[in-house]
């Protein structure tokens, strides 16, 4: 299956952009505390902590998953558009964060900022939009939505772009999926409008 997820990159607000500037963080990556995926990564992660079991549960291995921003005018655009940064593929699903984190461990890797394992701090408020301004309490809420699910799975990012991602107007959406869809619980995506969204990402 294929899925068209949307999230909030730091480029989407002033906060955030001004935390991209002074921390040298590629303004298209995820703007939270615990990034959700987080692009950085070499295997990308999805968790429950963003949408909690309205989306993880749902994938498995051999899934993908599109990635594009929420709808905004980045960096001043005339008109508010998307930006396509990340197709990611399910390579490996687990029902804890501590059994996640023991793979990455195993390959040398840390576990990313999204794994919720003792000795993995949030990224510091200077490195997020502000979205919440008591760290602690941003972080114990993505705390109990990973206790209450923890679904987690390890994906190999078949694309990935953080700095100048592709722009889909809303002309663009139009003429793939015949609307605006909805993501706030992501949709299937049809063969068709994957292979153009794939299009897209890689001309």
């Amino acid at each position: 299956m294929q899925y068209l997820c949307t999230f909030r990159p730091l480029a989407e607000s002033a906060l955030g952009q001004q935390a991209a500037g002074q921390s040298g963080i590629p303004p298209f990556m995820d703007a939270s505390c615990r990034r959700e995926p987080d692009f950085e990564s070499e295997f990308p992660s999805i968790t429950t902590l963003c949408r909690g079991k309205y989306f993880a549960p749902r994938l498995r291995v051999g899934d993908t998953v599109v990635y594009i921003t929420r709808k905004a005018r980045y960096f001043n655009a005339v008109e508010g558009h998307w930006r396509l940064v990340a197709i990611l593929k399910v390579v490996a699903s687990f029902q804890s964060h501590i059994a996640a984190a023991e793979w990455y461990r195993a390959k040398g890797l840390p576990p990313p900022s999204n794994c919720m394992v003792t000795g993995n701090p949030p990224k510091s408020l200077e490195q997020t939009d502000r979205f919440h301004y008591n760290l602690r309490h941003w972080d114990a809420i993505y705390r109990l939505r990973a206790k209450s699910c923890g679904t987690f799975h390890v994906c190999e990012p078949l694309f990935r772009k953080l700095r100048h991602p592709p722009a889909i107007t809303e002309a663009m959406m139009q003429d793939i999926f015949g609307k605006i869809p909805e993501t706030r619980n992501p949709p299937a995506l049809t063969n068709e409008a994957y292979e153009q969204l794939r299009h897209l990402a890689f001309g």
